[in-house]
């Protein structure tokens, strides 16, 4: 095996694992359609299912392109996400997107 093929293997295999944590994860705290707990951000119940699974790998650090592979979805979707996200939560960039769902308890740390 070249040292080529072995460092696609061996991206491969992270993104993988990373995969499993995040598709595994505890599921984020999620307000229920007709009423927002009072506990919850503001934000929680305005957030799409497949923008929840976004933060969720944005917060397990996985980048645009491992979040498109491990949702089977374009890069370009992934960014449109985010975009939505960071609109909806009204912060400024994915780390203030993963800040502001860690203070609000959204997402937790395990």
């Amino acid at each position: 095996m070249s040292e080529t093929q072995r460092s696609s293997t061996l991206a491969t295999h992270g993104v993988q694992r990373r995969h499993l944590k995040v598709v595994h994860a505890p599921q984020p705290y999620r307000a229920p359609a007709t009423a927002v707990a009072a506990s919850a951000p503001s934000w929680a119940g305005r957030l799409s299912d497949r923008e929840v699974e976004v933060l969720h790998c944005i917060a397990a650090g996985l980048s645009t392109t491992e979040i498109a592979q491990t949702l089977f979805i374009s890069t370009a979707t992934v960014k449109s996400h985010i975009a939505r996200l960071i609109t909806k939560v009204e912060v400024r960039d994915r780390l203030q997107l993963v800040v502001a769902a860690y203070r609000t308890g959204f997402i937790r740390l395990t």
